[in-house]
C-alpha cells in the first residue's frame, strides 16, 4: 500500500462511522414521520432504528450472490474452447 493511501485510512473509518449514524437517524425520522401517524404506534428511538436498518439489510439484501458471480467472471474466466461451445449452442437455439 502506498504511503499516500495510508493517510486516507482514518478518514474512511470516520466516514464509515458517520454514515452508520446517518442511516440510523434517517430510518428513525422516516419511521416516526410515516408509520407512527398512520398506524398509531409509538415513536422509535435511534438505537431501535439502527436495529431495524440492520434487520432490513439482512432480510432484503441479496448482494452476496451477485458479487460472487461477478467475482467468478473476473477472476476465473472460462477457457476459450468452452466459451466457443456455448456460443455455438446459443446460435443453434436461435435458429
Amino acid at each position: 500500500m502506498k504511503p499516500k493511501h495510508k493517510k486516507l485510512i482514518p478518514l474512511f473509518i470516520l466516514l464509515g462511522i458517520g454514515a452508520a449514524f446517518m442511516f440510523g437517524w434517517i430510518v428513525q425520522l422516516l419511521w416516526n414521520a410515516t408509520i407512527t401517524p398512520i398506524f398509531g404506534v409509538n415513536a422509535i428511538t435511534y438505537w431501535q432504528a439502527v436495529m431495524l436498518f440492520i434487520l432490513f439489510k439482512i432480510l432484503f439484501s441479496s448482494h452476496y450472490n451477485v458479487h460472487k458471480e461477478h467475482h467468478k467472471k473476473l477472476c476465473h474466466p472460462q477457457p476459450e474452447f468452452i466459451r466457443k461451445h456455448f456460443e455455438e449452442d446459443a446460435e443453434i437455439e436461435k435458429e
